[in-house]
């Protein structure tokens, strides 16, 4: 289990780390270590920080990241538990605004496809792989850095630009889901709700982020 804390996440990093550790010790009965990582180990800025946890040999056996802007509302042994279905996918959640398995999908402008490096993307905030799997996208990264910085939006464009389509798995949309765009379709909430943008959990006061964001 892998979370990153850079820079003090909102000036509220410590708090952060230690509610979404007790949310995965609460919801994954599957033994594991909890590694926080920070920008000690991970350079660069931004979007772009998380692509260093894709280095070979940082870790060994399973690995699975989560965002630290997420609330965990029950069990998610079943998302580990997919993963281990296929060991050379990096399993991840289907983009929330821009979602590769419409990749059919003609009306995204030159530019935006240009940024997300193809007709879509996958989201980050929660990834599942083991061992190398990502030993692709650090290659990538290695070779490409400037370019790559200065024409894609972010690390799961790189991921997904890098590893779409035989080498990335979807983690099912109703484990996974985004907190404004499910409160705008009226969805129940989901084992783990992303609260990718604004508003951040700590400012949210509905009861159900309340009880489990803790």
């Amino acid at each position: 289990m892998a979370c990153l804390n850079w820079q003090d996440y909102l000036g509220r990093g410590e708090d952060y780390v230690s509610r979404l550790r007790s949310m995965v010790y609460r919801n994954l009965t599957i033994p594991h270590e909890f590694r926080v990582f920070t920008e000690a180990e991970c350079h660069e800025k931004g979007w772009w920080n998380k692509i260093e946890l894709t280095k070979p040999g940082l870790f060994d056996g399973w690995v699975m990241y989560l965002d630290l802007d997420i609330v965990i509302r029950s069990n998610i042994d079943h998302l580990v538990k997919l993963a281990l279905t296929d060991v050379y996918r990096v399993w991840m959640r289907d983009d929330f605004s821009y979602p590769l398995s419409k990749n059919h999908r003609k009306d995204l402008d030159p530019e935006t496809r240009k940024l997300l490096g193809g007709p879509g993307c996958c989201n980050s905030s929660v990834m599942i792989w083991h061992g190398n799997a990502m030993f692709p996208v650090w290659e990538a990264w290695s070779s490409r850095r400037s370019e790559i910085l200065s024409t894609l939006h972010g690390d799961q464009n790189l991921i997904s630009q890098v590893l779409w389509p035989d080498k990335i798995g979807f983690l099912p949309e109703t484990s996974v889901q985004s907190y404004k765009y499910g409160k705008l379709r009226g969805e129940s909430p989901s084992p783990i709700t992303v609260c990718h943008g604004n508003p951040k959990p700590h400012e949210i006061r509905e009861p159900w982020v309340r009880e489990h964001w803790c």
